[in-house]
């Protein structure tokens, strides 16, 4: 009972009561540069964040070889079709269908104005449909997405394949692609007889946490932690040597 009465008796010191409203408006600093970092942590997520989801051009993209990061974004370009270059892959389900039907993706080469040339995924056709492949120039955007790898080496045809690989498109029309393939979000111009637009299988992932920002905010919390500890181990100690 005396040690407590001890504790409340040192509290009521001047010099004590001064030294806790100092600890309030340090900790009230601390809470504020805290949650300033906090903040800048989410600010820092959400522009990255913003940036990966940003349409980039396909030509951007492919100035360098494709990191695993890349899969999944959205890209933009500008070509043509090559009406002779255009494979359907086989036994896939349209998607979105109640009862969905087993058709055909439409895969084909778009020749970009540099010379370059990227594999199209165009969307679903049900076996042995009539589609449009448009002559003129279109503008498109997609999600760019990697090769298949299921069933690798899986024969493939003229006109047919099992699987959607680059490398083997490559083969098979004798030009070079880039890697992996777009999958068809958007077209101008479009007819209504296009293939129906299928869902990409990988979005673009999310952005490394920023630690350094999360962890300077922690820093900040835990110095106003040690400021109130250190506040009241500098009470008892006070109290002891009062009523020693």
């Amino acid at each position: 009972m005396t040690q407590k009465s001890d504790v409340f008796t040192q509290l009521r010191r001047p010099v004590h009561l001064l030294a806790l409203l100092a600890l309030i408006a340090v900790c009230i600093g601390f809470f504020f540069l805290g949650k300033w970092q906090w903040d800048r942590t989410q600010d820092i997520l959400n522009a990255e964040r913003a940036a990966i989801a940003e349409p980039i051009p396909i030509n951007e993209l492919l100035e360098q070889p494709l990191a695993p990061e890349d899969f999944g974004r959205t890209v933009t370009a500008v070509g043509t079709y090559s009406a002779i270059n255009q494979v359907r892959v086989l036994n896939r389900l349209e998607s979105g269908a109640a009862d969905a039907r087993t058709g055909e993706w439409i895969v084909a080469e778009l020749q970009l104005p540099d010379g370059s040339n990227v594999a199209v995924l165009r969307g679903w056709a049900g076996t042995d449909a009539d589609f449009t492949t448009p002559v003129e120039p279109v503008t498109i955007s997609g999600v760019i997405q990697p090769n298949e790898t299921f069933f690798a080496g899986a024969e493939a045809t003229a006109s047919t394949v099992v699987v959607i690989d680059s490398k083997q498109l490559e083969e098979l029309w004798g030009r070079e692609l880039a890697d992996g393939f777009i999958v068809l979000q958007d077209q101008d111009p479009m007819a209504g007889s296009d293939p129906i637009l299928v869902p990409p299988t990988i979005s673009t992932s999310d952005v490394p946490f920023p630690l350094q920002n999360f962890f300077y905010a922690i820093q900040w919390w835990i110095f106003a932690g040690f400021a109130v500890a250190l506040y009241i181990r500098w009470i008892v100690v006070s109290a002891r040597g009062v009523s020693s």
